[in-house]
């Protein structure tokens, strides 16, 4: 199985935004993952360059899992769900933006309630709850990746000794 593919989209300049990169800043520093991370502190995935990581990982890594991440507004009742998907993300939604859907499976963190003005309440999200739940979305990212290279290699196994349909 090719390497997963992470891609933890967001800003650090914006404390609702910065849930994706500090998410990739825990998966590579505490948790160094088994997966490409893009996206982090140091080179965050955003506004300016989503298109060109969308571009790379479609020539890059084809036939990889591919887990999207980022922050989310929602209802009030929300604020602090995790959301995971297997139908991907569209980043930027919350600011009307017409981005591309990525991920085999996404993971949005819901920081601040949708309101008139997205990015305001994105400002104004709590930097507490924010680090949180990039801890608690790290530890999801890393059980779907140890998931899919089990599957992999029970896979394997079962096919070696039966032939079986697993590719």
């Amino acid at each position: 199985m090719p390497k997963p593919v992470i891609l933890c989209i967001g800003t650090d300049k914006v404390p609702g935004d910065s849930l994706g990169p500090v998410v990739g800043d825990l998966l590579i520093m505490k948790y160094n993952i088994d997966a490409f991370v893009y996206g982090h502190s140091a080179k965050p995935v955003n506004g300016i360059n989503y298109e060109d990581y969308i571009e790379h990982i479609s020539l890059h890594h084809k036939n990889s899992l591919i887990i999207a991440i980022d922050a989310c507004v929602g209802r009030e009742e929300d604020i602090g769900r995790i959301k995971i998907s297997t139908k991907g993300l569209v980043a930027g939604e919350a600011l009307k933006k017409k981005n591309k859907t990525i991920g085999d499976v996404a993971l949005l963190g819901v920081v601040a309630k949708a309101g008139k003005d997205n990015l305001e309440q994105l400002k104004n999200a709590d930097v507490a709850l924010i680090r949180s739940m990039a801890n608690t979305m790290a530890k999801i990212t890393v059980s779907i990746v140890n998931y899919a290279y089990n599957i992999k290699n029970l896979c394997f196994s079962v096919k070696k000794r039966e032939n079986s349909a697993c590719r």
